[in-house]
């Protein structure tokens, strides 16, 4: 029987109790005991509301007593100090749940725009063999943390130096097939690959994935293709740019070039959601992307190139990372360049950038 039930019937026992022994007799008939039992019983099942003259001048039923007592306190308005740690517990709710860490979901949606469009390269990469003396070979090769990445290994004939090409966060690698051609005619082998999600390769982007990514495409060159630490070139292109300087903080490399990124990823969204500037930044999703701490302690050269009239990632970004590195470096800002026209409006300069400095680490091999 519930607890709430034996209560009840305690309480009606001892009102039978009160009621036998001090209720007067009436003047035309003398109550038996069951005509007790059940007006005890009925009075101490009455509603907390029920106040009618029959209760006058008896003992209040204890069950009667607390149903009121609950039902004060129940009204009873709570305090100004009460209700100001109320809206304080709510607010602090409300701001975890609205932190990027807890907004995993929505920085995928934000940050990643992943081209799972399969294409027919069969035709461009026979005249990339005929015409440039390369071969193209279809490669497989697992990230740091075990999933399946697809990517495109461009081999030069006669080749010192690969560039290994982490790419930005939108399309394929078939979108880089232009930016690919230019970096042969420069004499240099090539690896572009897919993140996870992206192309032909297995599972979801997240910040984490994509650095995990490119070390896998690291280790393929260094224990696959047997190029040596002195012969990798890493090459970022937005969004990019961030896993090019966690490889180069993880795996020796000869150089790094970043083309259109950010400082830190931290920043990038401040300044993109002026919302996330009430946010620390240790509420955001892990590893933060911060290249400027990165290049602050990297004594690997630098090669910075960023357009002036880039409006997605301003050029402003390049100047921070080229103020926080500390290896030799080189800033080249392009005048007629966006983020996505680079090639288009100032190949030119792009390429006589990279050219410079690709001889200059070929130097030192």
């Amino acid at each position: 029987m519930p607890s709430g039930e034996t209560k009840v019937n305690s309480n009606v026992s001892e009102t039978q109790q009160t009621d036998n022994s001090t209720s007067a007799p009436d003047n035309s008939t003398t109550p038996t005991k069951d005509s007790t039992t059940n007006s005890s019983a009925a009075t101490a099942t009455s509603s907390p509301a029920d106040t009618g003259d029959h209760l006058r001048g008896q003992k209040t039923p204890k069950l009667y007593v607390n149903l009121e007592r609950w039902k004060l306190k129940e009204n009873e308005k709570p305090s100004f100090k009460r209700r100001a740690t109320i809206e304080a517990a709510k607010l602090s709710i409300l701001f975890f749940l609205l932190s990027p860490i807890c907004l995993f979901q929505l920085t995928r949606i934000l940050l990643f725009f992943p081209d799972q469009t399969k294409y027919d390269l069969s035709q461009p990469f026979h005249l990339i063999q005929q015409k440039l003396k390369t071969k193209v070979q279809d490669v497989r090769f697992k990230s740091a943390n075990g999933k399946l990445l697809h990517g495109t290994y461009f081999a030069k004939e006669g080749a010192k130096q690969v560039l290994l090409f982490s790419h930005g966060n939108g399309g394929n690698i078939a979108h880089r097939l232009p930016a690919v051609i230019h970096m042969l005619n420069l004499g240099a082998s090539v690896l572009v690959y897919d993140y996870q999600g992206y192309g032909q390769s297995e599972g979801d982007p997240s910040v984490g994935g994509i650095v995990e990514d490119g070390i896998g495409a690291y280790d393929f060159l260094n224990k696959v293709k047997g190029w040596k630490p002195s012969q990798i070139i890493a090459y970022g292109e937005s969004l990019g740019c961030a896993v090019t300087c966690q490889i180069s903080k993880q795996r020796e490399v000869a150089g790094v070039v970043l083309q259109s990124g950010f400082s830190s990823l931290p920043t990038a969204a401040r300044d993109r959601f002026i919302w996330l500037n009430l946010f620390p930044d240790f509420t955001f999703p892990q590893p933060q992307l911060n290249n400027c701490e990165i290049l602050a302690q990297s004594k690997v050269p630098l090669l910075l190139i960023h357009g002036e009239k880039d409006e997605i990632l301003p050029i402003k970004y390049a100047d921070q990372m080229y103020k926080a590195a500390t290896a030799k470096k080189q800033f080249i800002r392009l005048k007629h360049s966006g983020h996505n026209d680079v090639l288009n409006l100032d190949l030119k300069e792009y390429t006589a950038a990279l050219g410079s400095f690709m001889k200059s680490l070929d130097a030192k091999t």
